[in-house]
């Protein structure tokens, strides 16, 4: 269980878009691995080791952090 990750989205406060880098770089600073910036939609998705709960992710700029998950389609 140590070595478990748990995936997240967290969303960039629409105010500090332009410090999105600078806010992966404290998400990564905190023990995490950044997946991908998002730049124009706000968006830095990646991974935490399960210790570190989601919450104490929403650093300064971090407007919410939700768990990553699947999406499925509806087909019609």
């Amino acid at each position: 269980m140590k070595n478990q990750k748990i995936n997240f989205i967290a969303s960039v406060s629409e105010d500090r878009i332009e410090d999105i880098e600078a806010i992966a770089k404290k998400l990564r600073d905190l023990g995490c691995e950044i997946n991908n910036v998002l730049s124009f939609s706000g968006v830095i998705t990646g991974s935490s080791p399960s210790e570190i709960p989601l919450k104490d992710l929403k650093i300064d700029g971090i407007r919410d952090v939700e768990p990553d998950r699947k999406i499925k389609t509806i087909k019609k």
